[in-house]
């Protein structure tokens, strides 16, 4: 099994509509293909986890880069997982603005990471266990 995380900027701003419509086709195709996940939105910036099947993460992950909705797209995080980080999810958006401001700050500090940085892997599962906490 495979986990990647990865960050992007929208090609334009989003509203709910929109975001919610990526979410239903996301659940959709994302169950289909035994994937499951987490996106992040905030200000028209991403951050989203998905894990599962080497072939189909790899396979999604390369319909995202060449999603036009998606520009600037980082890989962050590329590893094997024995389980999933995710299990209940097919896909689960956290819209920042219905959460506390301790999580709002979190992840409008999202914009300061930068890859390559000392201690970055160690900080990605930082992030990755961190959502898990405040998400369950």
């Amino acid at each position: 099994m495979l986990r990647i995380a990865y960050f992007s900027s929208a090609a334009g701003q989003p509203d709910s509509g929109a975001l919610d419509a990526i979410i239903s086709t996301s659940q959709r195709n994302n169950a289909d293909l035994g994937l499951t996940g987490l996106l992040c939105h905030h200000d028209g910036s991403f951050l989203q986890f998905l894990e599962g099947e080497d072939d189909a993460v790899n396979a999604i992950f390369q319909r995202i880069v060449r999603d036009p909705r998606h520009k600037d797209v980082l890989k962050m995080m590329w590893e094997p997982a024995e389980r999933r980080a995710f299990a209940d999810w097919s896909m689960a958006l956290v819209h920042v603005d219905e959460v506390g401001a301790e999580h709002q700050a979190f992840c409008s500090g999202l914009r300061q990471v930068t890859a390559g940085a000392p201690g970055f892997d160690s900080g990605m599962q930082s992030l990755l266990d961190s959502f898990r906490r405040w998400l369950r």
